[in-house]
């Protein structure tokens, strides 16, 4: 099965994707393909073995006959994320049991998803965020049916809905560049309905898009 077909089978794609994520991850290789210039730059000013733990989740559910993948457009605020496109998730904290509790616990905190209703399929690369200095798991887990969204209006502005297949495609990719403190920033992005989903988020679905083209899920 391919996310091509007209009729969208979940369980058929939790077993091919399962079985891929047991062949192993593609690894940082898959995540810096869409990694900013400004990376190495930060990386020289930062400290990995500090960092906090924290966690994302991609929510795969079907709609309309296609698997989805919800983001979110965080509030306008002082943090350094603020505004920016990226998937649910956050830090973990101590009353979490681990990382991928972290995850389930923020989608249902940002966007209402029942916790009950997410089931877990596994784990992609860490991947840590020079400048907010998180370690962040990208857990991967999957709803039956498409989730009843409920924002969080202090978090999160606004809910995207992506198609899978659209989403990773390669003429979905393309490059934009800005300049922040006199240093001019080349970054590649995924788009999501006309929004640019770019830096750490962007790394983590290039590893997913590494796996789904090795799966044959997507062409």
């Amino acid at each position: 099965m391919s996310l091509l077909d007209t009729t969208f089978d979940l369980e058929q794609f939790t077993q091919q994707l399962n079985n891929e994520l047991n062949n192993g991850l593609p690894g940082f290789d898959a995540q810096k393909i869409m990694s900013p210039s400004i990376r190495e730059h930060a990386l020289k000013k930062s400290d990995p073995s500090i960092a906090r733990d924290s966690s994302v989740l991609l929510l795969f559910y079907p709609k309309d006959g296609q698997l989805y993948l919800p983001f979110i457009k965080r509030t306008s605020g002082n943090t350094s994320h603020s505004g920016q496109i990226s998937l649910p998730g956050g830090k973990y904290e101590e009353s979490d049991s681990n990382r991928t509790v972290t995850a389930i616990r923020e989608t249902n905190e940002e966007l209402g998803v029942d916790c009950k209703k997410i089931k877990i399929l596994g784990f992609l690369t860490e991947l840590y965020i020079p400048i907010s200095n998180f370690m962040v798991l990208p857990v991967l887990g999957y709803c039956k049916q498409r989730p009843e969204f409920k924002i969080s209006p202090f978090e999160v502005e606004e809910v995207i809905e992506m198609p899978v297949q659209q989403l990773l495609s390669k003429e979905n990719i393309s490059e934009f560049s800005f300049t922040k403190n006199d240093l001019t920033i080349n970054a590649p992005y995924f788009d999501a309905k006309g929004h640019k989903v770019w830096g750490a988020t962007a790394m983590i679905l290039s590893e997913l898009r590494e796996i789904f083209l090795r799966a044959g899920l997507i062409r």
